[in-house]
């Protein structure tokens, strides 16, 4: 699942990814994207809290 995070859009698009893993651990990835979109900057990277866990589940 890709969600675009308006509220911290101040110089480049911010997202957020939830998704599992091979090994089953549900992980939320933040990220931008960099030089027109040819690389991938990590911001955070953790296992999910509760809320979004459920947000996950439900769309899944």
């Amino acid at each position: 699942m890709l969600l675009e995070d308006p509220a911290h859009n101040d110089r480049d698009t911010r997202f957020h990814a939830l998704g599992k893993t091979d090994a089953d651990r549900v992980l939320h990835i933040t990220f931008t994207l960099r030089g027109s979109g040819l690389s991938i900057r990590v911001i955070s990277a953790r296992d999910m809290h509760r809320k979004e866990r459920a947000i996950y589940e439900q769309a899944d």
